[in-house]
C-alpha cells in the first residue's frame, strides 16, 4: 500500500492538503490506542511530504491554459488555436518531461490505470473549496482562527511542567493538558513529545508522570535511550511488572527469568568447572549499570528499619547459640562467646547486599535477580551462612561426640568447598576486593611465622608438645597465602584461580599433621603455604618463567604439596576411624578433592593454556 492510499488522497503536491490528510487519519488512529496504526500512517505522511515537490499533477498546466485562453480576445484566441496547436493534443503521443510522468511510471500499472479513470480526474479538477491563510511554516497545519500563537502555547505549556514542584503535581498537570484542543495539530504535537521527553529524562523523582506520559503517548518505543532507561527505572521503583524483559538488550536475562525457580538454579550450576560466565549475569549487571542511577535516588520507606530489625534478629539468635554452647563447660562456652562478638564485628561492619538502594529496587520488582546476583558473588549470603557455622559449632561442644562431631566434621568439609566455589565465580566475573593489602603485610607475616616456626620446632625435636603454637603458625602461613592473594589484581584472573585451586594443599596437611611424633612432617606442611605463594609467583612472572633453576623449585614444591595430600586423606581416615567418626567425612573430601581438581584441568584445556601449579 502507498503513502497516498494510507492518507486516503490522490497524489498531490498540496502540503495543506497532505497535512489535512493526515490529521483526520490520526484521529482514527491515537497513538494510546492503535500505536501501530499511528506509525504507519506516520510513516505515510513522511513519505508523503518527501514525494511531493515530485508531483506537479497535468491539470495544473491545463487550468493554466484554460484561464489564459478566457482572458485572451475570441479572434486572437482562435487564430493562435489555427496556427499553434495546443500542447495537450501532443499529450497523448510526447507526454511533458516532468517529474510528476517520471513518478507515475514507477507505480504499477493497476495505480496508473485508476489514476486515469474521469471520476479520479473530475476530483483532481475540482477547484479549491476556500483560500487557506499563510500560516507560519513550523505550524502550517494550525487553524487561520487560532487565537494563540502555537510557539506561545508551547511556551506555556513547558512552563506549566517547570512550576510543578512534586511528582504528582507534574502528574496533574500532564493529565490537564491531554484535553488540550491545540495538541491534536500534527506539528504542535510533535514538538510538544519532543519537549515533554527531555523534560522527563533530565528530571529525577518524577516516575510516576514518566510512567503516565510513556503510557499515554507511547514515548517509551522512541529512540531517546535516557528515557527509555528513566522508564524502565520508574517502573522498577514503584514496584510495577518489569518492562525490563521486553528489551531485546536483556533478553538473555528474560529468558532466564522466565524459567521455573529449579531451572533457573540449575542453569547456574551446570558449570561445575567455573569456566565461563552465565549471559544472564552479564546482562543483569548491563541492567544494574543502565538503571542504578536513577533508582539510588529513588525512596525506600522502610528500608533501614528493615535491616535494622534483620541485624537484631541475628545478633539475638547468635547469643542464644553462646548460651547454649555454654552448657557444655567453661571452656567451650568462652570459645563460642569469642566467635559471637567476632559475628557481631563482621554484621556491624559490613552491609547487606540490599542495603545498595538500586538492588533493593531491583530485587522488590523481581525477587530471582538477588539469586543471580548472589551466583558470583565471593560470599553469597554471608551472614546467614555463618550463623549456621555457629550452630553447629554450639551443637558440637555442647555434645562433643558421635554422631555430632562426624555430622560437624561433614558439614565444613562441604561449606569449604562451597565457599571455593563462590570465591572462583567471583573471580571468574572479576571481583576485586575492596581494601587490597599493602605489600608490607605479606612480608610482616612471613617473618612472623618463621619464628614462631623457629620458636615451636627445637621444642617439637625436645619432645615438648605446642599445639596453641603449632596452631599460630599454621593460622599465620594460611594468612600469608590468603594475603597474596588478595594482592594479585583482578587482570591476573589466570593466577588467581590458581590460587584458588592450591588452597587444599594449603589447608589440609597442617590440620592432618597436628600432633604428629616426627616434627619434620609438620614443619614441611607448615611451610607448605609460604612456598606454594612464592612457587606462584614466579611462575606467573615473566621475568622469572623460564629460569630453569625456579622451574625445578617449582615442580619440587607442587609434587611435595601433592604427596603432602595424599597422605593428610590417610591420617585424616585414620584420625576419624580412631574416634569414632567413620570414614564417610574423610571419603566425601576425597571425592571433592577428585571433583576440584578435575575441573582445574579441564579449565586448562579448554582455555588452551599450559597449566601452571
Amino acid at each position: 500500500m502507498s503513502c497516498w492510499q494510507t492518507l486516503g488522497i490522490a497524489p498531490t503536491s498540496d502540503e495543506a492538503a497532505i497535512k489535512k490528510a493526515y490529521a483526520a487519519r490520526i484521529r482514527k488512529h491515537r497513538p494510546d490506542r492503535d500505536p501501530e496504526g499511528f506509525r504507519a500512517v506516520r510513516a505515510a505522511y513522511e513519505e508523503a511530504l518527501r514525494l511531493r515537490v515530485h508531483i506537479r499533477p497535468h491539470h495544473e498546466k491545463k487550468m493554466q491554459r484554460r484561464r489564459a485562453a478566457e482572458a485572451a480576445p475570441d479572434a486572437a484566441s482562435a487564430a493562435m488555436a489555427d496556427q499553434n496547436p495546443p500542447a495537450a493534443a501532443e499529450t497523448p503521443h510526447t507526454p511533458p518531461d516532468t517529474a510528476y510522468y517520471g513518478y507515475i511510471a514507477t507505480l504499477p500499472p493497476e495505480i496508473t490505470e485508476a489514476l486515469r479513470e474521469p471520476e479520479n480526474v473530475a476530483y483532481l479538477e475540482r477547484p479549491a473549496p476556500h483560500e487557506r491563510e499563510t500560516a507560519p511554516h513550523d505550524y502550517r497545519d494550525r487553524p487561520a482562527d487560532s487565537r494563540e500563537n502555537p510557539a506561545a502555547l508551547l511556551a506555556r505549556l513547558q512552563g506549566a511542567w517547570e512550576a510543578a514542584n512534586s511528582d504528582e503535581a507534574l502528574l496533574a498537570i500532564l493529565q490537564a493538558q491531554a484535553d488540550e484542543a491545540a495538541l491534536q495539530h500534527i506539528d504542535l504535537r510533535s514538538d510538544y513529545l519532543d519537549a515533554l521527553r527531555q523534560h522527563l529524562a533530565s528530571r529525577d523523582h518524577l516516575p510516576r508522570s514518566t510512567i503516565w506520559a510513556g503510557e499515554q503517548y507511547q514515548l517509551h518505543h522512541s529512540h531517546d535511550a535516557e528515557y527509555r532507561r528513566r522508564y524502565l527505572a520508574a517502573r522498577v521503583a514503584l514496584n510495577q511488572p518489569p518492562e525490563f524483559i521486553h528489551s531485546p538488550r536483556y533478553a538473555a536475562l528474560a529468558d532466564w527469568l522466565q524459567q521455573s525457580p529449579w531451572r533457573r538454579r540449575l542453569a547456574l550450576w551446570r558449570d561445575w568447572t567455573v569456566s565461563r560466565e552465565h549471559p544472564a549475569y552479564r546482562q543483569w549487571q548491563a541492567l544494574y549499570h543502565d538503571l542504578a542511577p536513577q533508582l539510588r535516588s529513588a525512596s525506600a520507606p522502610g528500608l533501614d528499619r528493615q535491616l535494622f530489625y534483620r541485624r537484631s534478629l541475628l545478633v539475638a539468635t547468635s547469643l542464644a547459640l553462646a548460651g547454649i554452647a555454654s552448657l557444655g563447660g567453661n571452656t567451650a562456652g568462652v570459645v563460642q562467646i569469642l566467635l559471637v562478638l567476632f559475628y557481631n564485628i563482621y554484621l556491624a561492619t559490613s552491609d547487606f547486599p540490599e542495603y545498595d538502594l538500586a538492588k533493593y529496587h531491583l530485587y522488590r520488582s523481581s525477587p530471582p535477580l538477588r539469586t543471580l546476583d548472589h551466583a558470583y558473588h565471593p560470599l553469597p549470603y554471608g551472614a546467614y551462612w555463618l550463623l549456621a557455622d555457629l550452630a553447629v559449632i554450639a551443637r558440637t561442644l555442647t555434645a562433643p561426640e558421635p554422631p555430632w562431631t562426624g555430622f560437624a566434621a561433614l558439614w565444613f568439609i562441604l561449606r569449604f568447598f562451597q565457599t571455593l566455589w563462590s570465591l572462583k565465580r567471583a573471580v571468574l566475573v572479576g571481583w576485586q576486593p575492596q581494601d587490597v593489602p599493602d605489600a608490607a603485610q605479606p612480608l610482616m607475616t612471613t617473618a612472623i611465622q618463621l619464628a614462631c616456626l623457629g620458636l615451636w620446632l627445637p621444642r617439637a625435636l625436645n619432645g615438648e608438645a605446642m599445639p596453641l603454637l603449632y596452631a599460630i603458625t599454621a593460622l599465620l602461613g594460611i594468612g600469608l597465602y590468603g594475603l597474596c592473594w588478595l594482592r594479585l589484581p583482578a587482570d591476573q584472573s589466570a593466577q588467581r584461580r590458581t590460587m584458588l585451586d592450591l588452597a587444599p594443599a594449603v589447608l589440609i596437611p597442617p590440620l592432618a599433621f597436628l600432633g604428629d611424633s616426627d616434627p619434620y612432617y609438620s614443619a614441611g606442611a607448615l611451610l607448605l603455604a609460604p612456598l606454594l605463594a612464592l612457587d606462584l609467583y614466579y611462575q606467573y612472572s615473566p621475568r622469572w618463567r623460564d629460569v630453569l633453576p625456579l622451574a625445578a623449585f617449582a615442580i619440587a614444591v607442587e609434587t611435595t604439596a601433592v604427596l603432602y595430600l595424599g597422605a593428610s586423606l590417610h591420617r585424616l581416615g585414620a584420625w576419624s576411624a580412631a574416634h569414632g567418626i567413620g570414614y564417610l567425612p574423610v571419603f566425601v573430601l576425597g571425592v571433592l578433592l577428585a571433583l576440584h581438581y578435575l575441573a582445574w584441568l579441564l579449565q586448562g584445556f579448554a582455555n588452551d593454556e599450559p597449566l601452571r601449579g
